[in-house]
């Protein structure tokens, strides 16, 4: 059975400052690199998945610079066994039931039309950070289609050991892809091109944390 948000208010004031602490206890440093100009309504935003930490960094993102009325996908198991992630905008998707993968998509597609943000792990379940390709579904695809006047924005989580004893976390937030080079596309190749500039901008960021190439970073 679908399971939609439910947002509530104090919940969420509560665990945006829970959550604050708790990632900042976790890890070393927490740094981010943005555009400019960073969209808060009608957008959807990809981020490659691969450890139990990605929503709690996702409602991080969101409370620190997006600022957004934001939602997100979960799995129904996970949101089963922590329905709490309800009353912070999580709603449920499984992609082995086809008629609850489709209520999740159109509830996804009547929250980016009502102007929300929508936070989607396009690989569905965990994947090894460094398991290439990423392998992503077409829901992505046939919610840019049914919106077409929505921006998508690849988001790149990396996770690095490095010197101190605790981890570091890396955060590119990408811009919006340019329209022009995929709205045409048949959902196959469109879905293609949205995995296509996710790996690439996740591999980029990889990069820059070998090289320590961080200058234009900043601590979140």
């Amino acid at each position: 059975m679908f399971l939609p948000a439910r947002k509530t208010s104090w919940i969420q004031w509560g665990f945006t400052r829970f959550n604050r602490l708790f990632l900042n206890y976790h890890f070393n440093n927490i740094q981010i690199q943005h555009p400019s100009t960073v969209p808060d309504e009608k957008t959807l935003f990809l981020i490659n998945h691969s450890t139990w930490w990605d929503p709690l960094f996702i409602f991080y993102i969101n409370d620190r610079l997006v600022k957004s009325d934001g939602y997100g996908m979960m799995h129904e198991e996970g949101i089963r066994r922590f329905p709490f992630f309800r009353r912070i905008g999580a709603y449920s998707v499984n992609g082995e039931d086809r008629r609850h993968l489709v209520q999740s998509l159109r509830y996804s597609k009547h929250l980016l039309e009502q102007g929300k943000t929508v936070w989607i792990f396009p690989q569905g379940n965990e994947q090894p950070l460094e398991k290439r390709p990423l392998e992503f579904f077409s829901g992505i695809s046939y919610l840019t289609q049914q919106c077409p006047d929505i921006k998508v924005v690849p988001v790149s989580l990396y996770y690095a050991l490095e010197h101190t004893k605790k981890p570091n976390a890396y955060i590119r937030l990408g811009e919006a892809l340019p329209k022009e080079e995929y709205v045409r596309l048949p959902r196959k190749e469109m879905t293609r091109y949205f995995e296509y500039a996710a790996t690439k901008q996740l591999d980029e960021l990889r990069q820059d944390v070998i090289e320590e190439n961080l200058h234009s970073f900043k601590k979140l």
